[in-house]
């Protein structure tokens, strides 16, 4: 098993050193700590002095599937615009003069924020994001300036094909479940938020329990807890989330909506294998073959490369919650639907029965692993892989280990594992556009 307990050293620390060859030739060797804040609040820190600047990233289990629609999307953009003794202009204008960027995002299952400053104003940078996590205003208006640009998002989203391809595919694969609801909610349920709700929501899931944190950058392990307990130590130690129900997948293949436009947006997809699962890496190897590969890929070489029929053809492995999915897109002319669907479903099931070839399979294994190091190029990019990490339950030794996994995947592991994958007469489809009236 793959995801397991980071144990704290001595309660205080644990370095994770990397060579530089690992992650990258040019780069100085990483040191992964994880930490244990005087008032309780684990994080992990990279310390990086190369420049004078300071990311953190931060993040809170439970997002928008936990409440009413539409909530948790409207609460991400109101944390910054007034807290404490600040009003939103007062707020927006200090992030201004100090060049500090904070943002806050909402997702099915998790809320998440950055914050990025230069060290020499990081006392002015945490001090504004600790007001914002602990005392927003949701001040009457800067509440309606919001609700008017997520209402101008409403009906931006309702004349965007790939938006509503997306959101019919989960309400259809998930009918009725909380993971269905579209993140923005709907025009009505935005209409009726107000403060009191906001303040509600905001109390009911920022706390400790959920709570993971990842700062890379400039600035002493000291000062940086001391910090971290202004900010997040007043915090409720424990969260009232609701718990999310379990789910079922819909057994409803194939939901096309009539939409205009040029092409025909295809969402595709089914149950996928989850990131804790022995097979996970065996899957990524799989699905990277099969349309995860840009140009190399099976179903990029088949349906644009060979025949012309779309632009662009991918697939992918994603979780959200305790729900893993292998999903894809494409976009094709009204009249090559039925052929481009028809080539997907052979390709599928081609996998499945046959696996990939040593070469592809040696290929992918190269590229995957080779690609690795991409990701800790940037102090942005590593606070994030620190995130997902723990989001995950896995320690830092994950990123020393994971490319080993890659490596490790045989033939036989990448056959098996594309049978137990790839579930063709399962596949759940939403197609968005024009119906083919030619015939």
């Amino acid at each position: 098993m793959i995801r397991h307990v980071v144990k704290i050293i001595a309660g205080f620390c644990l370095l994770i050193v990397f060579s530089a060859g690992l992650l990258s030739s040019s780069a100085q060797a990483l040191e992964f700590r994880q930490l244990t804040s005087p008032k309780g609040i684990k994080l992990w820190f990279v310390k990086d002095t190369n420049l004078p600047i300071i990311q953190m990233r931060f993040l809170w289990r439970g997002g928008a599937a936990n409440f009413d629609p539409g909530l948790i999307r409207f609460l991400s953009t109101m944390l910054d615009e007034g807290a404490g003794d600040l009003d939103a202009k007062t707020f927006q204008t200090r992030k201004e003069d100090y060049g500090i960027k904070l943002s806050f995002s909402a997702e099915k299952d998790n809320f998440s924020g950055s914050l990025r400053t230069l060290t020499k104003h990081k006392d002015e940078a945490f001090s504004l994001l600790g007001l914002a996590v602990n005392n927003p205003r949701f001040d009457i208006a800067p509440l309606e300036r919001m609700r008017q640009a997520l209402m101008a998002g409403h009906r931006s989203s309702a004349s965007n094909s790939g938006t509503i391809a997306s959101e019919t595919w989960w309400q259809n694969a998930l009918e009725g479940h909380a993971y269905a609801t579209p993140m923005r909610g709907t025009p009505e349920a935005t209409q009726k938020i107000n403060s009191s709700m906001l303040r509600k929501a905001h109390q009911q899931l920022f706390a400790q329990d959920n709570l993971i944190i990842s700062v890379v950058g400039d600035i002493e392990e000291a000062d940086l807890l001391s910090q971290v307990d202004e900010i997040f130590a007043e915090l409720p130690l424990k969260n009232s989330l609701q718990p999310i129900k379990p789910f079922t997948f819909s057994d409803e293949n194939l939901v096309s909506v009539e939409f205009p436009g040029p092409q025909t947006e295809i969402i595709f997809g089914h149950i996928g294998i989850p990131f804790d699962d022995p097979d996970y890496y065996t899957a990524i190897v799989v699905n990277h073959i099969l349309g995860g590969g840009g140009f190399s890929a099976r179903l990029m070489t088949e349906i644009r490369e060979k025949r012309g029929l779309v632009y662009s053809v991918y697939s992918y492995m994603d979780e959200v919650g305790s729900l893993p999915v292998w999903m894809g897109r494409m976009a094709t002319g009204h009249k090559n639907v039925d052929e481009a669907l028809s080539i997907l479903r052979t390709e599928l099931q081609h996998m499945r029965e046959d696996g990939p070839t040593e070469i592809e399979l040696e290929n992918a294994k190269n590229y995957i692993i080779g690609s690795y190091a991409l990701g800790f190029d940037s102090g942005r990019k590593i606070a994030s892989k620190m995130l997902t990490a723990q989001f995950f339950d896995l320690p830092p030794s994950h990123f020393e280990k994971r490319n080993n996994y890659i490596k490790a995947v045989t033939l036989e592991d990448a056959k098996r594992v594309a049978r137990r994958l790839l579930k063709p007469d399962q596949l759940i489809i939403t197609a968005v556009g024009q119906k083919n009236t030619s015939e």
